[in-house]
């Protein structure tokens, strides 16, 4: 008698940094990465300000008008995400909306734990960075400098078993 049985197992999904170690171990490639749905651990806020003058005359007085604006992008904590292209083996862009040019780099560069965080022009000690958004440049606040990506893993265990009953040899 022959019988097998097969079991799988699932130890449901646990949230896991995204690592350099990580994509090394497990060999993901360029194809996927890009079909992984992923997260940013923090909020990333973004700021722009702007500024312009008019000038006009009218009623035989100069008229001058400031023109002042200030733009604000903020992805929250937990926001998903995806990548959309692998730049090099650190580096990736990552989309957070719909737009070719609406993306952020994030890469396993400049930290010790290789996990992926934000990526900025230039970081500044003790205050933001600057980096580009849509075509824009904005300035990073400093705790955005923090936000790393993050992905959900689910871990399945497959197990078969072969077994043979046997019915013993005897004299004849």
């Amino acid at each position: 008698i022959i019988s097998l049985a097969f079991f799988v197992s699932s130890c449901g999904s646990t949230t896991t940094l995204f690592t350099q170690q990580l994509r090394d171990q497990y060999k993901l490639s360029s194809e996927d990465l890009k079909s992984i749905q992923f997260y940013v651990s923090g909020e990333i806020e973004l700021t722009r300000y702007s500024q312009g003058a008019k000038k006009s005359t009218e009623d035989g007085e100069l008229t001058l008008m400031k023109d002042e604006v200030l733009e604000k992008v903020v992805i929250k904590s937990g926001t998903p995400c995806l990548i959309r292209e692998v730049i090099d083996g650190n580096r990736v862009t990552v989309s957070f909306e719909n737009g070719n040019d609406r993306y952020l780099v994030f890469g396993s560069l400049h930290n010790r734990d290789g996990a992926y965080t934000l990526q900025a022009l230039n970081w500044k000690k003790d205050d933001g960075g600057r980096l580009n958004y849509g075509q824009k440049e904005y300035d990073a606040n400093y705790e955005s400098k923090g936000a790393f990506l993050y992905l959900k893993v689910k871990s399945l265990n497959k197990f078969r078993l072969d077994q043979e009953v046997v019915k013993g040899k005897t004299l004849k």
